[in-house]
């Protein structure tokens, strides 16, 4: 398959940057990778209206912001120039785009000087650009046209192999991850970048070829990561960077050999955090959340070491994840707090979003849906005031779960319609299969079965295409639900075996519990009590074993109504109090409540909940 060439809209502040844009135009179109547009000379409406389309119909924006202000057309309010209205079409229209700013202490011709106050329109445009949480690509090179356009020009390659490793390679990663689609960007650019500068491989035949042979980068970076270890302790640390890169291609596909890359990482230069912070991720993956929360420490002590706030927000943020995956959610809030305060003092507003996100999850976990649905829309905000369509896709499903909840299905169904459209856009299959899976259950509780069944097949077949046993797990767990309902006990059984299967394979014990329990409630409707219970200790097990008080609470809760019913009172007020008891602990007072009405009914004294957690659905 060879890359089809794409449409590039170059636009920059007048003639203070000619030199720079000429340079540019020529080095993209000697690659016969990109098309490239200008600013139309002409200065009149139709100029507006055209610089406009070609804005629009561009797959890539690269805007060059100098000290000049240029032409400002007529009729407009705001008195923007056309650079000005060019950068914010590329924006309103999600066209991938590329920042290049002039430093402020770039030249400016005597005889291009502007009015005061064209100058400090100017200066608040690029105040605008700068502040407003834009990625800037870069503010160098300005100095010699002919090295910014070969800095553009090695960017833009490298983009492109980028963004096709990470389709073609992504099946395990959930849009939930830890791991954001930005994050894994820049780690996967970083290693295509380190390949090129040794010269292993020819950048522009890559990315015109992308049927990209991944064996055979990792390979080439082994060699690298090898040789340096050889050379002795003087080496040592740009050998652990090798191993990272290959870990961050790994990362992509292969759970278990990033692992091990990012051990040997670790091992080697172990005051480097992201080599921990990724070690951590894999862990945390793969269910080990001791290892996983060891690692994170790491990452939080080196980031205070260093007096560096964004290492220390990952570590808070990290750590936060895995105290609520525990159900210890006081911590989980105070960890995310930390997180959001680093966050913000390290101006990293995609961390600022993603503490948003967090702390609603755990509000939303309390069943707070009031300030569950404050932190989703201050995430919101900052994501598409930043453009980051990944974090908004994430927002907006989680705004969609809060709207399911309460009960507004019309609402949830937008939320979850907009988060689809924007995976569609990224061209991530991941994030449309969960936007899928959870429309299916805002269908389910329509009960409207025969869509939600829709939903959850186009979800099952994105994650098959993708090799995702994970999202194909869930897929299978949601239809035995649907099935459950239908009353079709014998399809739903059939499903949740093969979601078990999947987690099996996984090792997910978070995974295989869910479908343990969702095991047990089938058996318990189909009158198999002693098949049920037994379903619901081994979830219990897996629940003990992962310290997760919120899984045992509802694995007991659910215990405690198969002894109900097998008319064993001292069993089941047993279950009730131990699941009382776990839902205060995690700090849920609304499965407190539920569960102590459940006592008082039979007579027990006080405890918990039997609402089953664990169902997908």
């Amino acid at each position: 398959m060879v890359h089809r060439v794409l449409d590039v809209f170059l636009s920059s502040t007048a003639r203070d940057l000619e030199p720079h844009r000429r340079a540019i135009h020529a080095e993209l179109t000697s690659t016969g990778l990109f098309h490239c547009q200008e600013d139309f000379e002409s200065q009149d409406a139709g100029a507006v209206e055209f610089c406009r389309e070609k804005v629009k119909a561009s797959d890539i924006f690269i805007g060059l912001t100098g000290q000049r202000r240029g032409w400002e057309p007529d009729g407009d309010n705001a008195k923007r120039s056309i650079t000005e209205m060019e950068h914010d079409w590329a924006k309103e229209a999600q066209c991938r785009r590329y920042l290049y700013v002039a430093p402020d202490s770039f030249p400016v011709p005597g005889d291009l000087r502007d009015t005061d106050e064209q100058y400090e329109r100017q200066q608040a445009f690029r105040r605008r650009v700068m502040d407003g949480g834009e990625r800037i690509v870069s503010q160098k090179g300005f100095e010699h046209p002919e090295r910014l356009a070969a800095d553009i020009v090695k960017h833009l390659p490298t983009q492109l192999v980028t963004s096709e490793l990470i389709t073609l390679l992504r099946p395990e990663l959930s849009p939930q991850s830890p791991v954001s689609p930005n994050e894994q960007r820049l780690a996967v650019a970083a290693a295509i970048e380190r390949l090129t500068e040794d010269e292993d491989v020819d950048l522009l035949a890559l990315a015109k070829n992308p049927n990209i042979k991944l064996a055979g980068l990792e390979s080439k970076l082994k060699t690298r990561a090898e040789t340096h270890e050889a050379e002795g302790q003087s080496s040592i640390k740009v050998s652990a960077e090798y191993w990272r890169h290959i870990g961050a291609l790994a990362f992509l596909h292969n759970t278990q050999k990033a692992l091990t890359v990012y051990e040997k990482a670790v091992s080697l230069d172990p005051l480097e955090p992201e080599g921990w912070r990724y070690f951590g991720e894999l862990q945390y993956r793969l269910g080990d959340l001791a290892g996983a929360e060891e690692s994170f420490e790491h990452v939080l002590a080196l980031g205070k070491s260093k007096a560096d706030p964004k290492t220390q927000a990952m570590g808070y943020m990290r750590l936060g994840l895995i105290s609520l995956a525990h159900g210890n959610l006081p911590r989980a809030e105070a960890l995310a707090t930390e997180a959001l305060r680093c966050a913000d003092a390290a101006g990293w507003q995609a961390g600022m979003a993603r503490a948003y996100v967090n702390l609603g999850n755990i509000h939303l976990t309390r069943g707070d849906l009031d300030n569950a649905e404050a932190m989703q829309g201050k995430a919101i905000a900052l994501d598409e005031a930043a453009g980051n369509r990944e974090g908004m896709a994430a927002a907006y499903v989680n705004a969609g779960i809060i709207d399911s909840i309460r009960g507004d299905l019309d609402e949830a169904e937008e939320m979850q319609r907009k988060a689809l459209k924007l995976y569609e856009y990224l061209a991530d299959k991941s994030g449309m299969a969960y936007a899928y899976g959870n429309l299916g259950i805002v269908y389910h509780q329509r009960r409207e079965l025969d869509k939600a069944e829709d939903m959850q097949n186009e979800a099952l077949m994105l994650n098959q295409e993708m090799g995702n046993k994970r999202g194909m797990a869930l897929a299978y767990g949601n239809l035995g639900i649907i099935h459950e309902t239908r009353g079709d006990l014998e399809k739903a059984k059939k499903m949740q075996l093969e979601s078990l299967a999947l987690y099996r394979k996984l090792d997910s014990k978070d995974g295989m519990a869910r479908a343990h329990s969702n095991l047990g409630n089938i058996y318990l409707a189909r009158g198999r009590r002693s098949e049920a219970e037994k379903r619901q200790r081994k979830a219990l097990t897996l629940y003990q074993e992962l310290s997760s008080k919120e899984g045992m609470a509802a694995t007991n809760a659910s215990l405690g109504k198969i002894y109900q019913i097998k008319g064993d009172k001292t069993a089941m007020c047993e279950c009730w109090h131990k699941a009382r008891d776990l839902y205060l602990q995690t700090g849920l007072p609304n499965k407190v409540a539920e569960v102590e009405n459940l006592l008082k009914l039979n007579e027990c004294g006080t405890s918990c909940d039997t609402a089953d957690r664990s169902r997908g659905i």
